[in-house]
């Protein structure tokens, strides 16, 4: 592992104790390529606290312009997370007032849950939950001040069913602030979450303070869970999201694993949790609980599944050909993340059956099938026109130059 990475990772603490102090002021008195520094964390997202941490312990051993840049990426971190957290609040009294119940997943609740303070988690994207049956009430009413980009508007209400029967989220843009908002209507990827599910999960919510007004939070145990299976679908790639669980167990907030397993068996997401688990003890140090352990010695798919991550995060660019990326992303990884049947055909599904595509080429519903079989050509005819676009630019600055 790069000293670069191995410093950002000593870095990934709220509260320091004396050991892990002395750890990052040895690294950084070390030999640091800093410019690789910063691109490990710009690859992560973990700014804020690496910001933080060596702001206090990184003494003279930190370049200047280094500090410079990481005050600047801190800075413009947490204004966004300033307007998040007031987008969001603005979102959640529409929807109420709508009759539209909602649920913020991650960002700004999650950092104050974990954190205590907004500014130390990175600010990306604002997720809300509904429920299903309050998707398309929530998808006009949120129209009417963002612009939806997945999927477009140009599917037929045939097409838009069979979106939301394969894709848990819909995605949208607030252009004039900058804002990218998901409205899922489902918690897990790899089932859907019932309405009954989703009226016992608004029974057990808890009261967060953001700004001065009042939201209400999942509870840390489905947290967990959720950030597990969304951690896990993206082969825990980024440590600002490992680092979330690893912190939740380093304050042994969850005292229970073996009903936290117990309800990642009933929700399908055992894998996934193991393996995040595991990967917050080998990167982050954090405890790793008997049931834990226990669990990835009886599933040897978890020791892939880990190593598989391990070399995703120790990664600082793409080395796969994106058609590689694709094939290993989309159908091998996620097909031994759930042991399910069921879940391993949803995946060929939505592999194979591209919302985009349905505005490439407008077909009827009653030819709708045909997309499974256009898939590779329809590909194929994207990637050939991005080629063609980005050789029409070179050119043009050539001929500019």
């Amino acid at each position: 592992m790069p000293p670069e990475l191995q410093l950002v990772l000593a870095c990934l603490r709220k509260a320091p104790h004396e050991q892990e102090v002395q750890q990052i002021e040895r690294l950084s008195r070390g030999k640091i390529a800093w410019p690789d520094f910063l691109r490990w964390v710009d690859r992560h997202r973990v700014a804020p606290l690496v910001y933080e941490n060596l702001r206090r312990y990184g003494g003279n051993g930190v370049p200047g312009a280094v500090r410079n840049a990481l005050r600047s990426r801190f800075e413009s971190n947490a204004q966004r997370s300033l307007i998040n957290a007031a987008e969001l609040l603005r979102l959640h009294t529409l929807l109420r007032e709508n009759n539209i119940p909602c649920i913020p997943l991650k960002g700004s609740l999650l950092a104050l849950q974990v954190y205590g303070n907004l500014a130390l988690r990175h600010a990306g994207d604002i997720d809300l939950l509904v429920d299903r049956n309050h998707v398309d009430r929530a998808d006009l009413l949120l129209r009417q001040d963002y612009s939806r980009l997945s999927p477009g508007p140009y599917l037929t209400p045939f097409q838009k069913r069979a979106f939301c029967r394969l894709q848990e989220h819909l995605v949208y843009t607030h252009e004039s602030k900058k804002v990218k908002l998901e409205l899922h209507s489902r918690l897990f990827y790899n089932r859907p979450y019932c309405a009954t599910d989703f009226t016992r999960l608004l029974e057990r919510l808890q009261s967060i303070t953001v700004a001065n007004s009042s939201l209400l939070a999942m509870p840390l145990e489905d947290t967990v869970l959720y950030l597990a299976d969304h951690g896990g679908q993206h082969n825990w790639s980024r440590l600002f999201w490992l680092n979330d669980l690893a912190e939740i167990i380093r304050w042994n907030w969850l005292p229970d694993w073996d009903a936290l397993l117990a309800g990642a068996l009933e929700k399908g997401v055992t894998r996934p949790l193991v393996q995040g688990v595991v990967l917050a003890h080998h990167l982050l140090q954090a405890p790793l609980p008997e049931a834990i352990q226990a669990h990835a010695a009886q599933d040897r798919m978890v020791n892939y599944l880990v190593d598989a991550a391990l070399r995703r995060i120790c990664t600082l660019e793409q080395q796969k050909p994106p058609i590689t990326e694709i094939l290993y992303g989309n159908i091998i990884h996620r097909s031994r993340l759930y042991s399910e049947v069921k879940y391993k055909i949803k995946v060929m599904q939505r592999v194979l059956l591209y919302s985009r595509d349905w505005g490439t080429i407008r077909l009827p519903d009653i030819a709708f099938p045909t997309f499974f079989m256009m898939r590779p050509f329809l590909w194929l005819y994207r990637k050939l026109g991005r080629y063609r676009e980005k050789s029409g630019r070179r050119r043009t600055e050539g001929r500019n130059t």
